[in-house]
């Protein structure tokens, strides 16, 4: 497998980072509908600013922080599509025929995915690169051009804001169930 160095060319970007990029985008809560074409965008912006990369951090953070602007482009574009049109998510599949462990694991992306498209945006972002896509803090403060006191700050709420959510989404276990 090549490494992140071996990146020479905007095609080679793409080979490397696509999955990073389709989860990251989806992750920040694009709708699953414009994961395509958000991703698409993300690496649009990569080829046209290829030369502009001037090596102030490593070519997979620089694609990270692409990534994040256009995510949040195409967030601003469905909110206003979803104002325009008020219509409930087209995402919503009917569990009643997916076998139990799948629709657990829906049923978990799915949650996962309703809190993390109810918190600010700055939060979000932060708990998607270190808790989900496992980067460091000081690798998403450059993403997201913050100072690293900054993100751990918004790591620390962010993961307040997730555990709440999380707890309020659970339904309360009795032993005797």
């Amino acid at each position: 497998m090549a490494s992140e160095s071996d990146c020479a060319n905007p095609e080679q970007a793409f080979e490397q980072h696509f999955d990073l990029v389709w989860r990251t985008v989806r992750r920040l809560g694009v709708p699953a509908g414009h994961v395509d074409d958000a991703v698409q965008d993300v690496f649009v912006v990569v080829h046209r600013r290829w030369n502009d990369f001037r090596n102030q951090s490593s070519r997979r953070t620089w694609i990270y922080g692409i990534a994040i602007r256009v995510a949040s482009e195409h967030l601003r574009r469905a909110r206003r599509e979803q104002q325009r049109t008020s219509q409930t998510d087209p995402d919503f599949v009917s569990s009643e025929s997916l076998a139990d462990r799948s629709y657990q694991e829906r049923e978990a992306g799915r949650v996962l995915h309703e809190i993390l498209n109810r918190m600010g945006e700055p939060e979000r972002q932060m708990l998607v690169l270190v808790d989900l896509e496992e980067r460091s803090v000081v690798e998403a403060a450059e993403a997201l051009g913050v100072n690293v006191n900054t993100a751990y700050s918004r790591l620390r709420r962010a993961r307040i804001h997730f555990e709440k959510a999380l707890k309020a989404v659970r339904p309360p276990r009795s032993d005797g169930a």
